[in-house]
C-alpha cells in the first residue's frame, strides 16, 4: 500500500509539473484577448448582440500577436468549444498560431441555428444580417482589433456539426477571407445541386450560381476519418435526403466529394479543393485535429 501512495505522489508532482499556468485559466472569462488561455463573451455583431458567442481561445506568447496565423475551431454538437480548444493548445505553441474555438451556446442557438447557420426560421428565408454565418466575418475583426494581427485571412476547423457549420458558412457566405476551411466528418451535407431541395441541396436556398463558382475558387479541404463507417451513432441524421448520400459518415463523405466534382465537370468551373482522409481514424476529434494540423501547418 505505502508504495501504491508513494508512486501517486510521485505522479502527482510530474503531472503538476507538466500543467501550466496558461493551462489552469482554461475557463476563466475574461474582458479582452490577450496571450494565454480564457474566454471572452463576443457581443460586438449588433444583429445578434442579445446572443453572445464565447470565444474559448489560447494565444502563445513566445510570437507578436500581430504576426500569427488565426484558426477559428467549430466544436460538435455537444459544443464543448473548451474541449476543442484543448486539442489544438500544444499544437498552437509548436506552430505559433492564435487559436479561437466558438462556443454557439445551445440556450440561445438551436441545432439548425448552428448547423444550418440559422438562415431560416419555420421555412421562411430571415434576413442575412440575422443569420448565424454573419457572424464571423464581423468576430474576425474584432480578434484583429484586439490583438493587432495584421493577417488578412483566417484558417476554419470544424468536426461533425462544426464541419457542417463550416461547409455551409462557405456555401452561403462566399465572399469571405477564408484562407483554408476543413470540413471534419461532417454528419451530413449541402450539395451545390441547385437540382436539389434544401437543406440537401441549394434548391429554394438563397445560394446563386455565381456564389457557387466562388465558393469553388475557395480553399476547402475535405477531412474524412476513413473508419467513420458507424450507421447507428444516435447522433447521425438519418433522414430520407441525409440517406441518399450514404449510411454513415465516411460514405456521405465521399458522395459529397463525388457530386461536387461531377458538377465541377459539367459547369466547368475551377476547383480549389482537396480531399484528405485519414485511414482507421472514425468519429474522433483529437485525431482528427492532429490530423488537420498536418496539412494546416
Amino acid at each position: 500500500m505505502k508504495y501504491q501512495i508513494l508512486s501517486i505522489l510521485i505522479l502527482s508532482i510530474f503531472l503538476a509539473g507538466c500543467w501550466s499556468d496558461d493551462d489552469k485559466d482554461n475557463e476563466v472569462i475574461t474582458d479582452s484577448l490577450r496571450p494565454g488561455q480564457g474566454i471572452v463573451e463576443y457581443t460586438g455583431y449588433e444583429p445578434l448582440k442579445n446572443k453572445p458567442v464565447k470565444i474559448h481561445f489560447y494565444i502563445p506568447s513566445e510570437t507578436a500577436m500581430k504576426d500569427m496565423p488565426v484558426l477559428m475551431v467549430f466544436p460538435g454538437t455537444g459544443r464543448n468549444a473548451n474541449d476543442y480548444l484543448a486539442a489544438w493548445i500544444n499544437i498552437a505553441k509548436q506552430k505559433q498560431i492564435m487559436v479561437f474555438a466558438l462556443e454557439f451556446p445551445s440556450d440561445t442557438y438551436s441545432s439548425s441555428q448552428y448547423i444550418e447557420g440559422g438562415m431560416f426560421s419555420g421555412g421562411t428565408l430571415l434576413a442575412e444580417a440575422s443569420w448565424t454565418f454573419s457572424v464571423i466575418e464581423p468576430l474576425f475583426d474584432y480578434i484583429k482589433s484586439e490583438t493587432g494581427n495584421r493577417q488578412q485571412q483566417y484558417d476554419m476547423f470544424g468536426h461533425s456539426a462544426g464541419a457542417q457549420f463550416v461547409h455551409r458558412f462557405m456555401t452561403f457566405k462566399p465572399n469571405n477571407r477564408v484562407h483554408r476551411g476543413v470540413a471534419a466528418n461532417a454528419g451530413w451535407y449541402t450539395v451545390p445541386d441547385f437540382t436539389v431541395d434544401y437543406p440537401y441541396g441549394l434548391k429554394n436556398s438563397p445560394a446563386t450560381e455565381a456564389g457557387v463558382r466562388t465558393f469553388f475558387g475557395k480553399e476547402l479541404i475535405l477531412h474524412l476519418g476513413t473508419a467513420d463507417t458507424n450507421p447507428n451513432d444516435a447522433s447521425l441524421n438519418h433522414t430520407a435526403g441525409a440517406d441518399a448520400q450514404g449510411l454513415y459518415r465516411y460514405a456521405r463523405g465521399l458522395y459529397y466529394w463525388n457530386e461536387v466534382s461531377k458538377i465541377k465537370a459539367s459547369k466547368g468551373y475551377a476547383l480549389n479543393w482537396e480531399k484528405q482522409e485519414t485511414p482507421n481514424v472514425a468519429h474522433e476529434f483529437i485525431k482528427m485535429t492532429t490530423a488537420a494540423a498536418g496539412f494546416l501547418y
